[in-house]
């Protein structure tokens, strides 16, 4: 993410600032990425907080991604995309059609079909003609695909609750909250027209520019 007036604070290890442990828990941390202390001189109108809130909000994503991904490479030599495609085409219960399989997983349409060739060679998937529309195929998984599957699942279940637990359960129940709130926000702001990303800068003399 482009945020070139902002600096990881403190001495950190995975992307918080450790501040005091108790029984192998952080139990007061700062968040990864802090913006400038001149920050509001160098973008006039902008609100310092917010931005702390959303790179900060992107960056755990990011974090819990590469995870995940690292795990699933480790274990299964699959990624991310694969293990979803994977469990969207068991979670349907029936074979299902590739685009299908695009619209749950968010993804274009010809990365799905990449993926897919991947799981097939994997043995799998397997493609299988359409009963009724012979310009249409269903993907549906092996038996071998079912096993993976079965394993990768669990797996997931058990890294989210190493993740989450430094948190309390109240807490837990309060950050969905947080989220939806600010899910929905950008869903409104995704309705509306794009706007212009263009502003008003002042270059902080420290960037030594000529």
């Amino acid at each position: 993410m482009l945020y070139g007036a902002t600096k990881v604070a403190g001495d950190r290890k995975h992307g918080a600032l450790l501040t005091k442990r108790t029984s192998g828990l952080d139990t007061e941390v700062q968040p990864a990425l802090r913006v400038d202390p001149d920050f509001a001189e160098e973008y006039p109108g902008a609100d310092a907080l917010s931005t702390e809130c959303f790179m900060n909000i992107a960056r755990a994503s990011d974090q819990m991604l590469a995870e995940l991904n690292r795990r699933l490479k480790a274990d299964f030599d699959l990624s991310v995309s694969a293990a979803t495609v994977l469990a969207i085409i068991d979670g349907a219960g029936e074979p299902i059609t590739p685009g299908i399989i695009a619209e749950r997983a968010i993804i274009a349409a010809a990365s799905t079909t990449s993926v897919l060739d991947t799981l097939e060679r994997r043995g799998l998937v397997e493609r299988r003609p359409h009963p009724t529309d012979r310009r249409k195929l269903l993907i549906d998984l092996t038996p071998t695909g079912r096993r993976t599957i079965d394993h990768i699942l669990p797996g997931i279940h058990r890294l989210e609750e190493e993740v989450m637990r430094a948190l309390t359960l109240e807490e837990r129940r309060d950050l969905l909250g947080l989220i939806a709130k600010v899910q929905g926000s950008v869903s409104l702001v995704a309705e509306q027209p794009a706007q212009g990303l263009g502003g008003t800068r002042n270059v902080p003399s420290r960037l030594h520019r000529p």
